[in-house]
């Protein structure tokens, strides 16, 4: 799912899993996407970062739509449960829903 080299890619999860939007799986060391937190605090902390000149996002060059462009695909691209768990009851309960108006959603926020 994820290339572990990208670097650029990894600031992009760490970012997703600091501010809890991101989640890994207990059992199966899966990430998953967690819909109950709003993502619009990962992208302000990818923002604040850039802006701030931390090392931590020094791959991104200043530029903080690079970075919350590539979060938001990260976060798009993310299955909202551990596909390693995931059971047909859970599939029947409402669990599916669209990611990529989620994290638009959360873009529009402030």
């Amino acid at each position: 799912m994820y290339d572990k080299s990208n670097g650029k890619q990894a600031i992009a999860i760490r970012i997703g899993l600091q501010t809890h939007v991101l989640k890994t799986c207990a059992v199966h060391n899966q990430l998953y996407l967690d819909d109950d937190v709003d993502p619009a605090g990962a992208f302000a902390l990818a923002i604040e970062l850039v802006r701030k000149h931390k090392a931590y996002v020094k791959q991104f060059h200043d530029n903080e739509h690079e970075l919350t462009d590539l979060l938001s695909e990260t976060l798009a691209t993310t299955p909202m449960w551990c596909p390693d768990c995931r059971s047909p009851a859970m599939l029947g309960q409402g669990h599916l829903t669209d990611r990529r108006s989620f994290v638009q959603g959360a873009l529009e926020v402030g």
